[in-house]
């Protein structure tokens, strides 16, 4: 074994400086993609000042760890680590855009008796469930290179639109399952 016949392994050798180089880059793209997912909260608060939701008593929220997550809540809904809401989740130590990074939507609580009114008939725009997530999608990105130029302005709106959707479709039946409960 005197010669390296693999291509792939002599453009490593022969570009190995700069191949780290552009590895080492990873780390900053997930903080930039972590911040600007936490950046919405600004975007809902604006929103919710303007009126864009007619209810009262509803405010944005962030919350941080491994799992961040940034979304709406109604005030007379039960606070704590398991309570309901509506929200934008993402896994902060692997936070790319997607496809590769994983974007999720929907209902977040895993108390069951606020899980009740969440059938699949009642809300069909979120096929899917979990112990966490009654009620969830993922988030596909926007075609092509969207993060080029100001794209990611219409990024930032559509995030915020998915989250108002996501709003207007499932806090009724969270309504309703907390309405069970407190019953």
């Amino acid at each position: 074994m005197n010669r390296i016949e693999n291509e792939q392994i002599k453009f490593f050798f022969q570009h190995e400086e700069r191949i780290r180089e552009w590895a080492g880059l990873e780390t900053e793209v997930i903080k930039f993609v972590d911040r600007f997912y936490r950046s919405l909260k600004g975007d809902l608060d604006a929103a919710l000042a303007n009126g864009r939701i007619a209810a009262n008593g509803v405010e944005s929220f962030l919350v941080g760890g491994d799992w961040p997550g940034v979304g709406l809540r109604r005030r007379g809904w039960p606070e704590g680590d398991d309570d309901p809401d509506v929200r934008l989740e993402w896994q902060r130590k692997k936070a790319l855009f997607p496809p590769h990074g994983w974007l999720i939507c929907g209902v977040r609580t895993n108390v069951n008796d606020y899980r009740a009114p969440f059938t699949k008939e009642a809300r069909p725009g979120y096929p899917r469930q979990t112990h966490d997530w009654p009620a969830c999608k993922n988030v596909d990105p926007p075609d092509g290179r969207f993060w080029e130029g100001d794209n990611l302005k219409e990024y930032r709106a559509r995030l915020v639109e998915t989250i108002f959707e996501a709003w207007e479709e499932l806090a009724p039946l969270v309504d309703e399952g907390v309405g069970r409960r407190s019953g």
